[in-house]
């Protein structure tokens, strides 16, 4: 595997970071993942536009618009057309003789890092995954939408959940009551939250949590299934709600479309992958598709 270290592509053994990069001392930076099939990154405008976002957020000297032409060279240096892409920006390293802890350096030369692994083609994509979950506190820090690569608060969720036999954690935000019963659903470990509620007639209600009423991270996928479905509403999600889903579904750039099985240990549905996370990720398959097709186009 070859890396991007800071200009360069070298191999994975050979890449070397300064222990006293901000990355490693404080968690100060920010990360994108990104998505390629057949040798095109998906959503690039996107992934660029979030990126631009946490970096001035973070007040990150660097500029956005080099993460497409980066990660395609990536992809051309490691061969790969179908692949996830990983890029991570800190604040840099301190100069010999500048502190090494100051909360606020001098200006320095980000650290930029990025790697590519091999992921299953766009068609192997059109069946949901599977996954399992249970409901965690919510005690993450209130920036959720900065993309930092302080992910410990996640980690911590998604260990607590494996103690609990499942796969994964889904956090829940205490509500006015200061606990979890009239808590607020935000969102996995590490992708977003959509619901299939039952609806009059039969006909399931798609939700999935509105940015304004819990502190999460504006998912690429998320973005675009809203954008090609109009049938999903952002709005706040209880957890009773979530608990009372026919059908929870998790989407991300790596994950795409995954249904939760169990929910605390307990079936969600039939406990099986229901027709709305099957519909979803068909259309998430065919609007990456219509993307694709129109980049070779032009």
């Amino acid at each position: 595997m070859l890396v991007h270290l800071n200009g360069s592509h070298v191999s994975r053994m050979d890449a070397r970071i300064d222990p006293f990069d901000r990355g490693f001392i404080f968690g100060d930076g920010v990360y994108e993942g990104l998505r390629a099939f057949r040798g095109c990154v998906r959503s690039i405008d996107r992934h660029t536009r979030r990126l631009r976002e946490s970096l001035a957020s973070a007040r990150i000297d660097f500029d956005a618009d080099r993460l497409g032409p980066l990660s395609e060279s990536l992809l051309r240096a490691n061969g790969l057309t179908d692949a996830f892409i990983y890029w991570q920006f800190t604040r840099g390293t301190p100069a010999p003789g500048q502190p090494v802890r100051a909360r606020v350096p001098d200006a320095l030369a980000p650290t930029v890092f990025g790697y590519a692994m091999e992921r299953p083609p766009l068609e192997r994509c059109v069946e949901p995954g599977t996954t399992t979950a249970a409901v965690v506190e919510d005690l993450r820090w209130k920036r959720g939408r900065v993309k930092a690569i302080s992910l410990l608060g996640n980690i911590m969720g998604a260990m607590e959940a494996k103690d609990r036999g499942a796969e994964d954690a889904i956090f829940v935000s205490p509500g006015r009551s200061g606990t979890m019963t009239d808590g607020l659903v935000g969102e996995a470990s590490a992708t977003n939250v959509l619901l299939a509620l039952p609806g009059p007639g039969g006909t399931p209600r798609l939700v999935t949590p509105d940015l304004d009423s819990v502190s999460i991270l504006a998912g690429v996928t998320r973005d675009l299934l809203l954008e090609h479905q109009a049938d999903i509403e952002e709005r706040p999600v209880t957890v009773d709600e979530l608990r009372r889903a026919n059908e929870i579904m998790l989407c991300g750039t790596n994950t795409m479309v995954a249904s939760v099985l169990t929910l605390d240990g307990r079936p969600v549905g039939d406990g099986r992958v229901g027709p709305v996370a099957r519909r979803l990720a068909k259309s998430l398959v065919e609007i990456i598709g219509a993307e694709l097709d129109a980049r070779v186009a032009v």
